[in-house]
């Protein structure tokens, strides 16, 4: 076949196609979406160790209950590896909410919180008690195929008027796996969380991105890779997710996600070839963490996990482990589940079942209570599972703050103190919480001494810190 005909082909097939795209009422659909949609104004404070600034943010938004509850793209506030496992946070909290509707009216908000895998943010338009607002009706059990073509409204800059505009794109394939996900072309990541409709309409869900599983944060409590770096696959989060979320947002602070307790790796064709092994794929029990689900479940170390819930755990390489990690995550905490194991005996492995019930995940950095001493111009943050894995301490091997914050030229600076270190005592006071720093210093501004001593671990060594004060 000669490439003019092949062109002239592959164009009439396409032609019905661009027709049904060109079908879509945008006037309609419009009117629809306005009823639904809102303008977001967020106040950020974002820090990052010694650096603090404020900083502006314009989200659009979608009202999803009668009571005001609004999803948007919270990728900004979600959490990240260095977060959660560096000796200090980057932080990105907002101070200030306002919530505008497309037909002016204007409301203060609340953050509630960001989905970890998702990265779908939540707010909640606070002092309007007696107004009911009009929430999207997502279409839920729906079939998606190739070829069929969707439409979104997406945020314009402010300086602009109308404030919004429609864009389609086409959904390109199915994806079964790692987990399902409509994937779709045409559309960009700043057009993240709009709500997606089909031809006849209907809202299906909103813009998101799938994850690489072998790129996760930290879902099961163990630390993953650093590298976050991949092209977006942008597709549909699906009516029957979305859903799950709204009924219950996530709470900044307060984890969702279930956790087991262990460190692990990939069970390998080749190891399970050389133990004579009836399965193939799995994940084997490095260690266990003291107290947690898995050691109270009954798990020992070398046990090899091939069945959870009677599901086969499809991992056998080393990047696979997060799709483990995150299955379980998902479960959320107090879920029961049953563990098919393989335990060494003898020689031979034996078959056996455990039940674990799981915990709430640790908190991560960015999440754990943080206290602002003023007099010396620091912050620290309690300590986190996180901080314990990055410096290679056993559970309880050490108790006290981290100093997560330092101004710049700041007397803590001055006098010694640097991020990451880990305040055992203040003075002649333990501390081994955010409260308990609080306390010694309103006790320390009663007695103003010229300079205070921190007791302070670090890189594998304790140390006296002397840091001047400048009582005003």
């Amino acid at each position: 076949m000669t490439p003019p005909v092949a062109a002239l082909l592959c164009m009439i097939s396409v032609l019905p196609s661009l027709a049904a795209a060109q079908e879509f009422d945008f006037a309609q659909l419009e009117r629809q979406a306005r009823t639904f949609t809102v303008i977001i104004d967020m106040k950020l404070e974002m820090s990052f160790g010694i650096q603090t600034a404020d900083h502006q943010e314009r989200f659009l938004g979608t009202i999803v209950t009668e009571d005001g509850l609004v999803l948007f793209n919270g990728a900004l506030l979600g959490e990240n590896m260095g977060a959660m496992a560096a000796p200090f946070t980057v932080k990105t909290t907002p101070t200030r909410i306002s919530v505008t509707t497309l037909d002016g009216h204007k409301y203060e908000a609340g953050y509630i919180g960001v989905d970890r895998f998702t990265q779908i943010g939540f707010i909640r338009i606070i002092g309007a008690e007696n107004e009911r607002f009009t929430p999207v009706q997502f279409r839920k059990e729906r079939h998606f195929r190739a070829g069929e073509w969707v439409a979104l409204y997406m945020l314009l800059p402010e300086f602009v008027s109308p404030p919004f505009a429609a864009d389609i794109g086409m959904v390109s394939s199915v994806i079964e796996s790692p987990e399902y996900f409509p994937l779709t072309v045409g559309f960009s990541p700043i057009q993240m969380t709009s709500v997606l409709f089909d031809e006849d309409l209907e809202p299906i869900g909103v813009l998101g991105a799938l994850a690489n599983p072998s790129r996760g944060s930290d879902a099961g409590g163990m630390l993953e890779s650093f590298d976050q770096s991949a092209i977006p696959l942008l597709g549909v989060i699906v009516g029957e997710r979305l859903e799950g979320l709204i009924a219950a947002p996530p709470v900044k602070g307060q984890p969702d996600r279930g956790w087991l307790g262990i460190t692990l790796q990939a069970l390998t064709e080749d190891m399970a070839e050389f133990w004579g092994l009836p399965v193939s794929e799995g994940i084997i029990v490095n260690d266990l963490v003291a107290n947690s689900p898995a050691e109270q479940a009954g798990l020992k170390v070398a046990d090899i996990i091939y069945q959870v819930n009677d599901q086969p755990v499809q991992v056998d390489k080393e990047e696979e482990l997060p799709i483990f990690q995150r299955f379980i995550a998902e479960f959320g905490p107090d879920a029961s589940i049953d563990l098919s194991i393989l335990r060494r005996n003898a020689g031979v492995f034996d078959t056996l079942t455990l039940t674990a019930q799981l915990s709430k995940a640790p908190l991560a950095a960015a999440e754990a209570p943080t206290y602002d001493v003023a007099q010396l111009e620091f912050k620290v943050r309690e300590l986190v599972f996180a901080d314990l894995l990055f410096f290679k301490l056993a559970p309880n091997a050490i108790k006290g703050v981290v100093v997560s914050e330092l101004k710049s030229g700041g007397l803590a600076e001055l006098g010694g103190l640097e991020l990451g270190d880990i305040i055992q005592r203040i003075g002649n006071t333990a501390v081994a919480s955010t409260e308990e720093v609080r306390a010694a210093f309103e006790s320390l501004a009663v007695e103003h001494p010229a300079e205070i001593v921190f007791f302070v671990w670090r890189s594998n060594q304790t140390l006296f810190v002397n840091v001047k004060t400048d009582w005003q």
